[in-house]
């Protein structure tokens, strides 16, 4: 079978789109009967896969809609609090994302919430669930990689480290992530990414002047290289991520997978795909009172390392691979 794997450049590399299309050409290529194409420009496939829905991804359609998957990341909802004007322009975004996604054969939606929501704007394309998966070789605890990075952050051994990844902005919960480390001075909270879109980042002058005046006890790293993240999730203690909207975030299934308790906003796209394998709040008051348990409690946290490892389990890539096969197979044999 021979495959052509798209990711256009505009996403960048600093988010969940890109590491999902970059796990996906590391586990194809060890698949002997796919012949990978990545980015490819020519004619010659029984399959395209897109992870992305830009211009390219358009223009493939017109050749490829027969042969066409692509992956759905984003609903309309993606962009409130990502980028300025957001809720100007959503409902021209609900056009533009029921019309490409329309435009492929089969949609592969990362989470039950996301195919919900693709029903919802009017899409009758064929649509399958396959959440995101993880490398548990790649993601795990390793206390060389543990110590390596805090050393490279100015970080203690012994110190107790809340890590965050994601882009900075509103819809991240920047602002409760800073207020609870506020609330726990004794305790170091990392926030790993970057804001790639700029001044096109929503809320940019008030996340800025946040940023600038953190706390002591807030690291922000920057973007980072994709291949240190697994040392990044080995070096904290704690996963908390206070996103307002989330898909079906690629960081959260890594950090489970590192078996760091994960605490989380109470959202509704959750409990589908994380089951009840994570600590919830609604606010900032909530969460700190949660890490301070954690931070205090070591029964407490020992449990809910447990629950994340029971989650990551249930995200294997071995498995993710074994269905993404499947729909590959099933959209090449009605071409022939």
């Amino acid at each position: 079978m021979k495959l052509n794997l798209i990711a256009e450049k505009f996403i960048g590399t600093a988010n969940g789109v890109y590491t999902a299309y970059l796990e996906s050409v590391e586990s194809i290529k060890k698949i002997n009967d796919i012949e990978l194409t990545v980015n490819g420009k020519g004619d010659n496939y029984d399959v395209v896969h897109s992870h992305t829905i830009g211009f390219e991804y358009i223009l493939k359609s017109f050749k490829y809609k027969n042969k066409l998957l692509v992956s759905a990341h984003v609903v309309p909802d993606s962009f409130i609090g990502s980028l300025i004007l957001s809720e100007l322009w959503r409902p021209m975004a609900k056009w533009y994302l029921k019309y490409v996604y329309s435009r492929a054969r089969m949609i592969i939606a990362v989470s039950p919430v996301v195919k919900t929501e693709l029903e919802k704007i009017g899409i009758k394309t064929e649509i399958n669930v396959l959440c995101n998966s993880v490398n548990r070789v790649k993601f795990k605890a390793d206390n060389e990689s543990r110590d390596k990075f805090r050393q490279k952050l100015n970080i203690k051994k012994e110190d107790f480290v809340v890590l965050c990844v994601g882009q900075i902005q509103p819809r991240k919960g920047i602002y409760d992530f800073l207020e609870a480390a506020k609330n726990l001075k004794d305790i170091i909270f990392v926030w790993v990414g970057g804001r790639p879109y700029g001044k096109l980042t929503a809320d940019f002058n008030s996340l800025t002047t946040a940023v600038e005046n953190a706390p002591k006890n807030v690291i922000f790293t920057g973007a980072v290289d994709f291949d240190d993240m697994p040392s990044y999730y080995a070096m904290a203690d704690v996963y908390f991520m206070p996103s307002f909207q989330e898909n079906f975030a690629f960081a959260t299934i890594e950090a489970s997978s590192v078996k760091l308790p994960l605490v989380l906003r109470d959202n509704v796209e959750y409990p589908s795909s994380l089951f009840t394998h994570y600590l919830k709040g609604k606010n900032a008051t909530d969460f700190t009172e949660i890490i301070k348990k954690l931070f205090g409690d070591r029964e407490f946290f020992k449990k809910w390392q447990i629950e994340s490892d029971t989650l990551a389990s249930k995200y294997e890539i071995s498995s993710y691979m074994k269905q993404l096969v499947s729909y590959y197979k099933k959209v090449a044999d009605e071409n022939k």
